[in-house]
């Protein structure tokens, strides 16, 4: 049987029935030949958030080595600049429940995965070495080491999130929110950029934002504040502090999933001062984000399932734009262009994991995936 893209009611239906192409050969393969462009966000110190890019890459890795010699100290630093570099890499996209089930590699194993790795702040004395590395690893065998553990992960990078930095003192206390005294808000400014595959923007203040309608949930003001820091949705983060102690709830509030609410709590150490103490309870906080969005989201990467889909497009330049998307969205492990006319085009998606993650990781990337009238209907937001 045969399918013809103009007609709706056929079109989604047929895979692999032989579609010829409606367009000149030249004209399809001016589409698949363009390459996809990596937006990078500017950071103000320290690594970045991470991009689709850099998912396998461990930036600004510490090194301190100390050893009978310089020369010995920097051969010892490099391999574990390397090996720290890896464990980063994982920790990135697998679950915290799951690593424990991470093979454990040797320090050889680990450097034959290494693609390249630069040094930069590098010093030394007469028997200690002290460095920053960069290293790039092959996401390819990255992949292999998990699948062969049967470990699920995720490579899906999430829309950035807004931090709304909530603190009171005692449970009876008044929220603050943007005020200097709210050294919550300060320890949120100090969380890594590159924490993990949710972009978390902490913001010194937002005068459109008010503490009353960020603890009453006011989601018209919350979601007007994502979208003026191009975000996907906010993170109230209330912390309400009692002493050396801080109870945290996180409530994830998101365009394209339901609510997530986190409780959690922190304890300072013995001598440790309030600003220290509250820096490692936001970071806390920010890595329960990134455990929410990895569990959410792991696949175990085994087998693809397709899909069939029309896109409508106007021009060649929509149709750039919906297929640089889909060629950033790591689910989709390969794209196949069955047919085209001037205001459509026809594809097979290849992808792993279930529909709704699917659905999910396009919509991190502006794409939304819906069916109308029995048709897979794929566009650009």
């Amino acid at each position: 049987m045969s399918a013809n893209i103009l007609d709706r009611r056929g079109f989604a239906m047929a895979v692999g029935c032989g579609l010829k192409p409606l367009l000149s050969l030249a004209f399809i393969g001016l589409f698949l030949a363009v390459s996809t462009p990596v937006l990078a966000q500017p950071a103000p110190a320290g690594p970045g958030p991470i991009t689709v890019k850099d998912l396998f890459v461990a930036a600004a890795v510490p090194v301190d080595v100390t050893a009978a010699n310089v020369t010995e100290a920097r051969e010892r630093g490099l391999t574990q600049g390397r090996v720290n570099g890896f464990r980063k890499v994982v920790e990135r996209i697998v679950a915290r429940e799951d690593l424990a089930r991470v093979p454990q590699l040797s320090a050889t194993q680990i450097i034959d995965i290494v693609r390249e790795f630069s040094i930069a702040n590098e010093r030394s004395s007469a028997v200690r070495y002290l460095a920053d590395l960069t290293v790039r690893f092959d996401g390819a065998d990255i992949r292999g080491v998990l699948r062969n553990a049967n470990i699920p992960f995720t490579e899906t990078i999430s829309k950035p999130l807004v931090v709304v930095p909530l603190m009171r003192e005692g449970a009876g206390g008044r929220w603050m929110l943007w005020e200097q005294s709210n050294v919550w808000r300060d320890a949120w400014m100090k969380v890594p950029r590159d924490l993990g595959l949710v972009p978390l923007i902490a913001l010194s203040g937002d005068s459109a934002l008010t503490a009353e309608q960020a603890s009453g949930k006011d989601l018209a003001a919350l979601n007007a504040l994502a979208a003026r820091y191009g975000a996907g949705g906010t993170v109230l983060a209330m912390a309400t502090v009692s002493g050396d102690t801080v109870q945290m709830s996180l409530v994830e509030l998101r365009s394209d999933l339901p609510s997530e609410d986190i409780a959690l709590s922190q304890s300072a150490e013995a001598g440790q001062s309030r600003e220290d103490f509250l820096a490692v309870a936001a970071r806390a906080a920010g890595m329960a984000v990134q455990d929410s969005w990895k569990r959410r989201n792991r696949v175990a990467f085994g087998g693809t399932t397709q899909i069939t889909a029309l896109v409508p497009v106007k021009d060649i330049k929509e149709w750039l734009t919906v297929k640089n998307r889909l060629d950033d969205v790591p689910l989709i492990d390969r794209l196949e262009l069955q047919a085209m006319t001037r205001d459509r085009a026809q594809v097979t998606l290849y992808y792993a994991g279930a529909q709704r993650q699917l659905e999910l990781a396009m919509s991190q990337h502006d794409l939304s995936l819906a069916q109308q009238n029995g048709v897979w209907i794929i566009q650009a937001r």
